[in-house]
């Protein structure tokens, strides 16, 4: 009985719209896979790509780090020339040496004088 209803079905079936809808299908499914392949290899190039980015990011601040090392060092074995007294034979200093810098002597006004009454 089931069976009959089944093989009654079949015949009103327009086979060829199965046929076309079953490839059109078949299409669609082929090119979803070939695009889901295409984005995985592109993945792929751009995580490798990243990666060396990353090993030549990590190896320019290595480079930073040893050179500011390096200058940080030299700049403090450096010594102001100006800071340098230059002694003659006899212990008697030629040169003039930097003195600190004297403050001005604040001027009558801003003082606070009393003022004759």
């Amino acid at each position: 009985m089931l069976h009959d209803k089944l093989w009654e079905i079949a015949g009103r079936i327009d086979w060829r719209l199965m046929i076309v809808a079953s490839f059109s299908a078949l299409v669609v499914a082929t090119g979803l896979m070939c695009n889901g392949i295409r984005i995985g290899k592109r993945i792929q190039t751009i995580e490798t790509q990243l990666s060396n980015m990353q090993r030549e990011i990590s190896a320019i601040l290595q480079i930073q780090v040893a050179l500011m090392t390096k200058l940080s060092a030299k700049s403090r074995a450096e010594i102001d020339p100006r800071d340098r007294a230059v002694e003659t034979g006899g212990g008697d200093v030629a040169g003039a040496m930097m003195s600190t810098p004297t403050t001005l002597a604040q001027p009558e006004s801003t003082k606070s004088a009393k003022l004759p009454e």
